[in-house]
């Protein structure tokens, strides 16, 4: 989880695609993102970046830290509770610092770096030459070209990836259940792995690629089983299991690991 730490007491916010026993609105596409401003602490010798949000559903000042990115973050949950929003983190300075240490850090996506493929550690490595720009073999990725491009090509080649998987995947468990989407969006979001909206658009993380072949397929499952049933009911969960009899272990892995799929980025 998240560290983080409260001032006043808290309230719940979303639903947890990884949790059946939570239930509440129907999935919708991914939200507006509330108001967000950088800010700078020092934090043991160091300037560092604090996102600092508004979030009026909040009931209480938060301040965290990524496990997995080691971002900061803190949330006021009004305007004028802004102002102090900073006063608060600064005065966390310590818990911060203790969390940071834990952190393990953001993972570039270049030339030399492992990261996970279809649940599998793939090490990114130049070629002079080959089939594609961008291409996997074994537990290889290659990337051709300039080493300085490097990050941005395999962030395309993994989004091209997760869009044929995600699309493949999609229209088979859509099969299987009778019902079709009006479109599927990849997308790169922290808060939702999934969403489906009432105009029956489908939208992914395309981080998911990054994860074994059955988590994404849980997702996909549970994102076209709102098609049927826009609720989390029982009825629901038995059109999710019925498309991915590994649903519980899926669920496991996610809150497991899901956080650390957002540490490869291109920065």
């Amino acid at each position: 989880m998240t560290g983080e730490r409260t001032f006043r007491c808290g309230a719940n916010c979303g639903t947890n695609i990884a949790d059946p026993e939570r239930t509440g609105k129907p999935d919708v596409l991914f939200k507006k993102s509330p108001p967000v401003r950088p800010e700078l602490l020092k934090i043991d010798g160091r300037l560092l970046e604090v996102r600092v949000r508004l979030n009026p559903r909040a009931r209480r000042m938060i301040v965290k830290v990524n496990p997995a990115t080691g971002e900061i973050s803190v949330t006021a949950p009004t305007r004028r509770g802004l102002s102090a929003a900073l006063d608060f983190a600064r005065g966390e300075r310590d818990w911060i610092a203790g969390q940071l240490a834990k952190a393990p850090g953001p993972v570039m996506l270049a030339v030399g770096a492992v990261i996970p493929f279809h649940g599998r550690p793939h090490e990114i490595c130049a070629a002079a030459r080959g089939p594609a720009p961008v291409w996997a073999d074994s537990d290889v990725i290659w990337v051709r070209g300039d080493a300085t491009h490097a990050p941005r090509r395999v962030l395309d080649f993994l989004k091209r990836e997760a869009r044929k998987t995600f699309e493949s995947c999609v229209l088979d468990h859509a099969a299987r259940l009778g019902v079709k989407p009006s479109r599927i969006t990849v997308r790169d979001t922290a808060s939702r792995w999934g969403s489906c909206s009432s105009a029956r658009a489908l939208s992914f993380s395309w981080r998911l690629i990054l994860a074994p072949a059955f988590v994404l397929d849980y997702v996909v499952a549970h994102e076209v089983a709102h098609l049927r049933e826009m609720n989390h009911s029982p009825r629901f969960w038995a059109h999710v299991k019925s498309l991915a009899p590994e649903m519980n272990a899926a669920q496991a892995w996610l809150k497991a690991n899901g956080r650390d799929l957002q540490r490869y980025d291109v920065k």
